[in-house]
């Protein structure tokens, strides 16, 4: 097993890799993961390969990709938009179908990226199940967990003496510009109703809420702090979620 890393979209600007599984019968249905931002995108990288193996040993083609300004894709982090990046999943969507076949399409959302799922799904794009693991439920609050997790940082590395520098936003080295930070901001994911048919929300948070009531609650025992100290540099991959949303997927599109 391995996957076929390369570039797709209109202009070629996306980087994905692509899990095809090798076996007689197809799944119907492929699995798309949308990342989450920042320095929670580089420590979700190591759980979105192992989830992707799972998938691809239980026979679901899934696609993993950066979005634009991000990771290996095309474009500069200063123009990134939340608007491109929904964008951006409709177009990984298209490269998924295209390459596996399957008309069905389940999206896997982490943090950011959940709530990004759920924007394409309301927007218009066709997905037969969505699962959002931490959603991003209150953009206004993941500013303020970003920021203060920025200072906390950068003092413990520098000392008290250290000061943000006047106009300079960003996020453990990712940058905030006024356009993105707006975009973030405004975001309320319980006014955002998604088209999925299935709804599944992961929490590893213990109180996180639901932002849809009609959605299947799956409760963690891990507990994911993505924004702590301890958290920054975690290679941990949690295989109770990872598991649970393996089958999650199978119990509902076999």
């Amino acid at each position: 097993m391995g996957a076929k890393v390369h570039y797709f979209g209109g202009d070629d600007a996306l980087l994905g890799a692509l899990h095809h599984p090798r076996r007689l019968r197809a799944r119907t249905a492929a699995v798309l993961l949308c990342n989450p931002f920042g320095e929670e995108a580089s420590r979700a990288h190591r759980i979105y390969r192992v989830l992707a193996m799972q998938l691809e040993r239980a026979g679901y083609a899934c696609l993993r990709f950066d979005y634009r300004g991000t990771g290996d894709s095309a474009g500069a982090s200063e123009d990134a938009s939340i608007a491109d990046w929904v964008a951006d999943i409709g177009r990984a969507a298209d490269e998924l179908r295209r390459a596996s076949g399957s008309a069905q399409l389940v999206l896997v959302g982490l943090r950011l990226g959940a709530t990004l799922a759920a924007m394409a799904s309301a927007g218009g794009l066709a997905v037969r199940h969505l699962i959002a693991w931490d959603p991003v439920l209150d953009g206004r609050g993941y500013l303020d967990e970003l920021t203060t997790q920025h200072a906390a940082y950068l003092r413990d590395e520098i000392g008290d003496d250290w000061q943000p520098r006047p106009g300079a936003v960003e996020a453990l080295g990712f940058p905030l510009t006024p356009a993105l930070t707006t975009e973030l901001a405004a975001i309320d994911l319980a006014a955002i109703t998604p088209r999925a048919e299935l709804l599944t929300v992961v929490s590893s948070r213990g109180a996180t809420p639901s932002p849809w009531p009609r959605a299947h609650r799956i409760e963690a025992a891990t507990s994911a702090a993505w924004n702590s100290d301890a958290a920054l540099n975690a290679a941990v991959v949690p295989m109770d979620i990872v598991s649970a949303i393996v089958t999650r997927i199978e119990a509902t599109i076999p």
